[in-house]
């Protein structure tokens, strides 16, 4: 008799839907203005490994939508999403470091971005010469 297979990651699956969750309801507060709870929200998801939750407090630290500006906090966050995959984090780490007028770094992250499927960054890198 055939032995039927299980799940091996049943937890994971519950703490990625958690997360997801999470991220839903901070992307709602966010939308509606209210920057502090959204935040927090996206802490514990990005903690919890959403990339998507990553890139978004990456981009307030970057942006200090809510916060205190954080380069290093931002940098942090898309490094994060970087290793976990994440080609639109690597793009935007480029662009973070366009905006500040480190050609040098932004060109290795839109290479990074470019190299993990992202055609943005190829465009960008074309602009600047790269």
């Amino acid at each position: 008799m055939k032995q039927s297979k299980r799940k091996v990651s049943t937890i994971s699956d519950k703490v990625k839907c958690e997360a997801r969750k999470l991220l839903e309801d901070a992307c709602d507060l966010f939308e509606s203005g209210e920057r502090s709870r959204s935040i927090k929200l996206f802490l514990t998801a990005a903690s919890e490994g959403s990339r998507e939750a990553q890139v978004n407090l990456a981009n307030i630290y970057d942006e200090g939508d809510g916060v205190k500006v954080s380069f290093d906090k931002a940098r942090y966050w898309y490094k994060r999403a970087i290793a976990g995959g994440c080609p639109e984090a690597a793009y935007n780490l480029g662009i973070s470091y366009l905006n500040r007028g480190d050609t040098r770094w932004a060109g290795y992250w839109l290479r990074v971005a470019k190299s993990m499927g992202d055609e943005d960054a190829g465009e960008k890198l074309k602009q600047l010469g790269g």
